[in-house]
């Protein structure tokens, strides 16, 4: 979500430099789940990042063996529908949709509901080219080595453990944005084509109004902050070897609990770049 990153002006901070305690330099990348082709023309700097780096940091490594698990997670269990769990009418709109983009009906009637929010989310993809995998494409082929912060069971679980209420809310919410023209993902890629933390955070937080403030928090307590603390702790020691390009979604960068605020409290420097 987001335009050539070299027209970022200078004020933006999407990408960093971290210097740990011991003086070896690394990077810090926020990023965003898409392959809007906007996001994928990354600036020399950050190319040439990732062509010094001796490995890639990201929250989930995607090689065959991760996609193949979350694609199992994405499905009800046998003998469940997707019908059954989220109303007929609500299904219908589902079906619609999906089926419009090439899925048929015993592929819709599998999907968990919260696969089916996250996939209207952002628009149907095309060459399944997500930044994160442009990434690590780019990072591989320099040899660079590729680790995970998370696995994938940590980072679906609190998704999961939002409760069936939470999913179908986070359907319906990403059915408006999706017939109002996806105004919403337009946001979000121009508040990141501004390295707008703030504005991020802000959009994330109209997303999340319509969850009630239980879910609210138990989405930001379990799904950010958390799983910031996760991460700060795990990259130290690939911080302190230095030449590590650490990328992860950008919302878990900003803030007094966000990753910037947490390695600057680990005792790194950390500076923006872009």
């Amino acid at each position: 979500m987001l335009l050539c990153l070299v027209s970022l002006h200078a004020q933006a901070q999407v990408f960093y430099t971290v210097t740990a305690p011991n003086g070896e330099i690394n990077w810090l990348l926020g990023t965003v789940h898409s392959e809007d082709q906007r996001l994928l023309d990354f600036p020399p700097v950050l190319d040439q990042a990732l062509t010094r780096a001796d490995r890639l940091v990201l929250e989930l490594v995607p090689d065959q063996e991760m996609l193949a698990a979350l694609d199992r997670a994405t499905r009800l269990p046998d003998g469940e529908r997707l019908e059954a769990r989220i109303g007929p009418d609500l299904y219908r709109r589902v079906a619609s949709i999906l089926g419009g983009r090439g899925l048929d009906r015993q592929s819709i009637q599998s999907m968990q509901p919260w696969a089916v929010a996250v996939s209207l989310a952002v628009p149907q993809p095309e060459t399944g080219l997500f930044m994160d995998l442009a990434l690590a494409s780019i990072a591989a082929g320099q040899g660079a080595e590729l680790v995970a912060l998370e696995t994938l069971e940590e980072q679906l679980g609190f998704v999961v453990a939002l409760g069936q209420q939470a999913h179908i809310k986070m359907l319906e919410a990403a059915l408006v944005d999706l017939e109002q023209g996806r105004s919403s993902f337009e946001d979000l890629i121009e508040a990141y084509r501004a390295g707008d933390l703030d504005g991020l955070q802000k959009l994330a937080e109209r997303d999340l109004a319509g969850l009630g403030p239980d879910t609210r928090w138990q989405f930001k307590s379990a799904g950010i902050v958390d799983r910031n603390k996760k991460m700060a702790d795990r990259v130290q020691a690939l911080l302190d070897q230095g030449g590590s390009v650490v990328a992860v979604g950008a919302l878990h960068l900003p803030g007094p609990e966000g990753l910037i605020a947490l390695l600057r409290e680990q005792g790194n420097r950390v500076d923006a770049i872009y």
